[in-house]
């Protein structure tokens, strides 16, 4: 980095290139999280006019942060994405304060900012139709159309997060009877998980029309069009174009379709077809089995919905006979006293 660098940079340099990985021992996955973070933060900096090439550590206070999250929030953050955002500044001012010492009254009071408390979780997934309809639309038969609709179906049939897919190599895929595809998780971590004979095939036929992928096991899977590995942002877009397109023919798609939506239809779609929570946690890759129960609770509260809306349909409040009126039944009960 250049000797005339504020030491605002210097320290978003330090803290993404040596505190996370080495200090820390996060792994590239979670770093880049971080690193998303610091990028989103030094956008609202351009878009609001500071002058990032001379901004400073002492111009970093809780009134530009607080100002940072509403900022997020009105350009469709939800506040579970701005409560992250949060915590990854907060580790940020935590290294900085022992760098910047002069600045540590503000660098704390960053750090006490309160996250906004997340209202109960409500999933967002698509139908098995919708599903079908947005994997389905790209054109395999041009390169593009092909490229797309393996990163849709990926997403999909190994309930894979997007980072997941960003990083799969061509060593990772074992096609063939049983095939499966290793992903390189949350926390350094690899799960091995099957996929269909239909996605096997598409891999296969995309491989076929790019062999110089296949030829080294090291290689990506799936690259940009410059043959540079995917961002997940660029997923993103791909994924929302389609979702677009479906749109302008059927009001009813959802507008916003991002691509962890795709890893939370394929569990509600699971458990729709009663496959053990257990199994659906392995194959997502959970930690905990409460983070997977989110999709069970998510699943009951449909269930209950559709049993509520079918009940009136199934009895009338006038079938049900008044037993204080009939004098054989309360005959019969005065006999129990």
């Amino acid at each position: 980095m250049k000797r005339n660098s504020t030491d605002f940079a210097r320290m978003i340099q330090g803290f993404l290139t040596e505190y996370l990985p080495h200090q820390r021992g996060y792994g590239k996955n979670t770093v880049s999280s971080y690193k998303d973070a610091l990028k989103k933060l030094v956008q609202f900096l351009i878009e609001h006019e500071y002058d990032v090439s001379s901004f400073s550590m002492k111009d970093l206070n809780k009134k530009l942060v607080i100002e940072y999250l509403e900022w997020l929030r009105k350009n469709g953050a939800s506040n579970s994405t701005a409560n992250q955002r949060l915590a990854a500044i907060k580790t940020f001012c935590a290294y900085a304060q022992q760098e910047s010492i002069e600045c540590i009254s503000d660098l704390h009071e960053i750090q006490v900012i309160k996250s906004r408390r997340e209202p109960g979780k409500q999933i967002e997934y698509l139908t098995v139709e919708q599903m079908k309809q947005l994997i389905n639309l790209p054109d395999v038969h041009n390169p593009n159309g092909l490229r797309h609709k393996l990163i849709m179906s990926l997403l999909y049939d190994s309930g894979c997060r997007v980072q997941e897919l960003c990083d799969l190599k061509v060593g990772d895929i074992t096609l063939g009877s049983d095939p499966v595809i290793k992903l390189h998780g949350k926390g350094d971590k690899y799960r091995t998980v099957p996929i269909s004979e239909e996605m096997a095939e598409l891999i296969g036929l995309y491989l076929d029309k790019n062999p110089g992928i296949r030829k080294i096991q090291t290689n990506l899977l799936i690259t940009n069009k410059n043959r540079c590995a995917m961002s997940r942002d660029g997923i993103g877009y791909i994924v929302q174009k389609y979702a677009d397109e479906i749109r302008q023919n059927d009001s009813s798609f959802p507008v916003h379709v991002h691509p962890h939506m795709f890893r939370h239809s394929k569990a509600m779609h699971m458990l729709a077809a009663g496959i053990n929570i257990v199994y659906i946690r392995d194959f997502l890759g959970h930690e905990s089995i409460e983070t997977t129960m989110i999709y069970a609770k998510a699943d009951n509260k449909l269930k209950n919905q559709a049993i509520n809306k079918l009940t009136p349909r199934l009895v009338e409040e006038n079938e049900f006979p008044d037993w204080l009126k009939d004098q054989d039944l309360m005959a019969y009960l005065k006999q129990f006293k």
